[in-house]
């Protein structure tokens, strides 16, 4: 019998299940999997007024989502700034440390937080204020 105080870990979401949701609510996301991550390639448009990009999200099971923007390139706001909310391998920075757990969908948060991030990436571009709270990434 277990004891009142031990902790039972909740299952991650497998890949089909990731896989299905993604594929459910973003048809032009592509998903493949190779070596235990599943990526998806696929276009967002965080705005009826902004870029469509192609996008890059990568899923290592219990590990956190990782995810870049293929194109169009992202620009800093300065020749030689640091893009804000990215990590020194160009991916983005998306949430706080402990947001995301293996029990979340990424359909459901990543691809709305990405959005999200877009939107306020762009905004950033035109004004050089960051719009969207958050805290610069430590690596």
């Amino acid at each position: 019998m277990a004891r009142k105080n031990e902790k039972f870990k909740t299952a991650s979401l497998t890949f089909a299940q990731q896989i299905g949701r993604m594929s459910r609510f973003y048809r032009t996301f592509r998903a493949t999997i190779r070596r235990n991550v599943v990526s998806w390639v696929g276009e967002l448009q965080p705005s009826a007024m902004a870029d469509t990009y192609t996008v890059k999200i990568e899923y290592a099971l219990r590990k956190r989502p990782k995810v870049w923007v293929l194109q169009p390139r992202l620009y800093p706001q300065i020749p030689g700034e640091k893009i804000k909310h990215t990590f020194s391998d160009g991916s983005v920075c998306l949430h706080l440390p402990g947001e995301w757990t293996p029990t979340m969908y990424v359909a459901d948060l990543i691809v709305p937080w990405l959005a999200l991030w877009l939107f306020h990436y762009e905004a950033w571009r035109a004004t050089g204020k960051w719009h969207g709270g958050g805290h610069e990434p430590n690596e």
